[in-house]
């Protein structure tokens, strides 16, 4: 069995990011320009919509805890650490 590093790995994701890039703005248009719309057509079912919502709190809640992110009632901002400029 072949073993590879963190670093191997990491390296083959970064030279081909820019081919996959490329095939998936390739095929964007492709579809603009015949017609096809690039948005979900079947709408979901209750249950499904039931549970993302579930996941999406969890997250929200989880983050908030965790301190990732701050909500100030205040001014009624939210604010993402990761996105704050230091």
């Amino acid at each position: 069995m072949r073993k590879m590093s963190l670093s191997d790995i990491q390296a083959k994701l970064t030279a081909s990011r820019s081919d996959v890039d490329h095939a998936v703005s390739v095929f964007h248009g492709k579809t603009k320009d015949e017609g096809w719309i690039m948005k979900r057509m079947k709408p979901r079912d209750p249950d499904k919509i039931k549970s993302l919502n579930y996941l999406a709190r969890s997250q929200y809640r989880k983050a908030v805890q965790d301190g990732t992110i701050h909500y100030d009632k205040e001014r009624r901002v939210l604010t993402i650490a990761k996105y704050l400029r230091s």
